[in-house]
């Protein structure tokens, strides 16, 4: 079991057509919304305008509660929900929905095939133990806190600690073992309850312990260093059956972005050509630079990439028929990714009418009116 506080400076804030959205908690803690990585994530959006379209999400379902204002909650050829506060509407992540009204809310966002809930609790004076709903077919179980207003001591597992508004109380544990709690207070607590399976494999990548740097590492550094260019799969047949994982694709990308190779390598001869311009006379030549193109390639490179990458080296490459389902989802995008496409649109993206925010939501630009 495990818990933690969440405050303003963990939380994370980003635009939306609507408003802003809040990020209070999102599990597992590496996952990104933009990405679509995780089971649960709990928010709080403000909608600042009369009338808003929300995200598609269809592989999630969503739970929203308004915690000021009224609004009317229309999913297209389904039905309409009209809410004020503290009330709630749970819908499918898939359906178009459009928002009349100004609110803040809350919100669970849960992949589908999990089981969430919110529900408000008002502590008082006197000490209280809120009852859990069970669903033992699920293995891990979340319960949230987030305190709108007023304020509440929690006690879990006979330690106390304070909720102000705006925190939000997230405990982790297995299903079935939930710690003793109870809550005292006043105001108003949303709670969150989340059933949910979660293996490792299946949502996240590999967690693979450092060690430091061995002679193995730096073999391996040298075959990286030295095959990454375009066709070099075609010379070295066991490219084809490789897969180098996130970690290690960023070190590599890290490097090659800046051509920190090509540079050392070019300035090397560089160097090398005016040094031996009225030193060295024919077969000298040759041996000069065959030799610093084996000094580059055995020992300069190799070593820039053992400062870099993650180690053990070896660990971080994988066999391309024996992934994990993670793994084999990121292998899939990265072969439907066209690198160049995605590098124009990119230019282009941060032009034009639309501004974008780090989650990848399209701001309407701000012009001005004279």
């Amino acid at each position: 079991m495990e818990y933690k506080i969440y405050k303003e400076d963990d939380f994370r804030v980003s635009n939306w057509m609507g408003g802003k959205t809040t990020q209070l908690a999102i599990f597992p803690e590496t996952a990104k919304y933009l990405e679509r990585n995780f089971i649960w994530r709990l928010s709080s959006a403000t909608c600042e305008k009369e009338e808003s379209d929300f995200s598609k999400l269809a592989e999630f379902d969503r739970v929203l509660m308004v915690l000021q204002g009224d609004v009317v909650l229309a999913h297209q050829d389904v039905r309409v929900a009209r809410l004020g506060e503290l009330e709630q509407d749970s819908f499918d992540g898939g359906y178009s929905t459009k928002s009349f009204g100004k609110i803040t809310d809350y919100n669970l966002i849960l992949a589908k095939g999990n089981k969430g809930f919110l529900d408000v609790i008002t502590p008082g004076p006197n000490s209280q133990t809120p009852e859990l709903e069970s669903y033992p077919e699920y293995e891990q179980f979340t319960q949230g806190y987030y305190c709108r207003d007023g304020f509440a001591t929690i006690t879990i597992d006979g330690e106390t600690m304070m909720l102000t508004p705006g925190q939000q109380l997230v405990i982790n544990c297995e299903n079935g073992k939930a710690p003793a709690l109870s809550v005292m207070g006043e105001g108003h607590l949303v709670r969150a309850q989340i059933f949910y399976n979660y293996h490792q494999e299946e949502m996240g990548p590999t967690i693979i312990p450092k060690e430091k740097a061995c002679f193995d590492d730096y073999k391996v550094c040298i075959f990286l260093a030295n095959t990454q260019f375009r066709g070099a799969s075609f010379i070295f047949k066991k490219l084809k059956s490789q897969w180098y994982d996130e970690e290690l694709t960023a070190a590599i990308n890290k490097i090659e972005k800046l051509y920190l190779t090509f540079f050392i390598g070019t300035f090397g001869f560089a160097a090398l050509a005016v040094y031996g311009l009225e030193r060295f006379t024919g077969i000298e030549w040759v041996l000069w630079i065959v030799g610093w193109f084996l000094i580059d390639i055995f020992l300069i490179s190799p070593s820039l990439y053992l400062a870099v990458v993650p180690k053990p080296v070896r660990k971080h490459i994988k066999d391309i028929n024996n992934l994990t389902p993670y793994e084999q989802r990121v292998l899939e995008k990265q072969l439907a990714t066209n690198e160049r496409l995605e590098k124009l649109l990119k230019k282009y993206k941060n032009s034009g009418r639309y501004q974008y925010d780090e989650d990848g939501n399209s701001v309407e630009y701000p012009y001005k009116k004279e």
